[in-house]
């Protein structure tokens, strides 16, 4: 029941069925579940150490809000440790990154035509985890759990608001795997560096929504019974 709680609470932050700064009312999203609020309280101290919500003392659980300086943070800590995944990746399993990319960006094709948005954002994260799967370091992988989900939240919020940035995210990704697959490791790192860090550009011109919304009442019942219906559907 905890992974469950867990697992759905992850996923209504990152796809923006729960807004940045909202609070979370253990009460009702427990209703919502079908479960007894043990589990979901178990599932907010998980989230917690995952960065995703934030345990305020004699006030509730929030969805966390970053700041242009954490979303600067972490997506500098994202580009340093995938430039180095990328590069090990490729110097010890170039033919099955290579057909990994091939994959993900063929899905992530299907999914654009179709604006299979949840889609495209699955298959655009397996690209990235090609790298980090691949390059026989579990501790790179396991420092890049750190930061990722918040980050994909972050991108999901981007991906939303401007109208050409999957299509400018979707040719980038071709462009990486097409650096890659002629040997230019350089050139691709390159790429997936100002990929990454294009999020900067994003916060620097959009006020982040927590900065709004952290006097925001708390969902009525409905709102989260109908938020975790759809998921379950």
């Amino acid at each position: 029941m905890t992974t469950e709680a867990f697992e759905r609470i992850r996923d209504a932050i990152v796809s923006g069925g729960l807004e940045f700064g909202e609070p979370l009312s253990e009460t009702q999203i427990a209703n919502a579940l079908g479960m007894s609020k043990a589990p979901v309280r178990a599932a907010f101290i998980a989230l917690r150490d995952k960065g995703l919500v934030v345990v305020v003392p004699q006030s509730g659980t929030y969805v966390f809000s970053p700041t242009a300086e954490d979303v600067l943070t972490m997506s500098r800590f994202r580009a340093l440790l995938e430039d180095e995944a990328l590069r090990e990746s490729m110097r010890r399993n170039p033919g099955r990154v290579l057909a990994r990319l091939e994959t993900a960006i063929a899905a992530m094709a299907r999914a654009l035509k179709r604006s299979d948005w949840d889609g495209y954002r699955r298959h655009d994260s397996a690209f990235h985890a090609a790298f980090l799967e691949e390059c026989d370091n579990r501790y790179i992988e396991r420092a890049y759990l750190l930061t990722s989900t918040a980050l994909e939240a972050l991108r999901v919020r981007l991906q939303g608001g401007e109208g050409g940035y999957r299509v400018r995210s979707f040719r980038e990704h071709e462009a990486i795997a097409a650096h890659l697959a002629a040997g230019d490791i350089d050139a691709a790192a390159e790429l997936l560096r100002d990929h990454i860090l294009v999020i900067n550009d994003w916060v620097r011109s959009h006020p982040l929504p927590g900065d709004r919304i952290s006097r925001k009442d708390k969902p009525e019942d409905r709102d989260y019974a109908a938020m975790f219906s759809a998921r379950r559907a």
